[in-house]
């Protein structure tokens, strides 16, 4: 195995998008070769997931690995841990609050695919399902590099 134990993947309030990476990660990780978690920035007190998110997983077989969301805090980061981010910004807030020992990367990035997955807050399911494809695409190119381990 490679240089990677855990993963985490971050959005800003855990209720889409790091929730969708996280099952499409599960649905790849099939031996288990990595523990994978979601979380989020802004997190003030349990949400549940997002509706459209869940349907979108449910047409896929998936569905969230619980009811609602959680705070990325500084504890969920040991050795091996790689924190993988939507969007640049967030890359910038997760750094921030884990410090330069973490590990964290934008998804894009990762995948050598430059680029944030924007949020799709507010909009039609069919908005909801094309995030879910690119996620779908960034999370299994973003696992072929772990399990390889590859740097990144």
């Amino acid at each position: 195995m490679g240089r990677y134990r855990k993963v985490i993947f971050v959005c800003m309030d855990n209720t889409c998008r790091s929730i969708m990476a996280e099952a499409v990660m599960n649905s790849v990780n099939k031996q288990h070769m990595v523990e994978v978690e979601s979380r989020g920035l802004v997190v003030l007190f349990p949400e549940p997931m997002n509706p459209k998110a869940v349907a979108i997983l449910k047409n896929y077989q998936m569905k969230p690995s619980r009811e609602s969301s959680l705070a990325l805090q500084p504890s969920d980061v040991t050795e091996g841990t790689l924190v993988l981010t939507m969007t640049a910004y967030e890359c910038e807030q997760a750094k921030e609050l884990l410090g330069p020992e973490a590990e964290v990367h934008t998804i894009g990035d990762f995948a050598g695919k430059p680029g944030d997955i924007g949020e799709p807050h507010g909009g039609t399911l069919a908005e909801y399902g094309a995030c879910y494809e690119y996620i779908d695409l960034m999370v299994k190119i973003a696992a072929e590099i772990i399990y390889r381990g590859e740097e990144s």
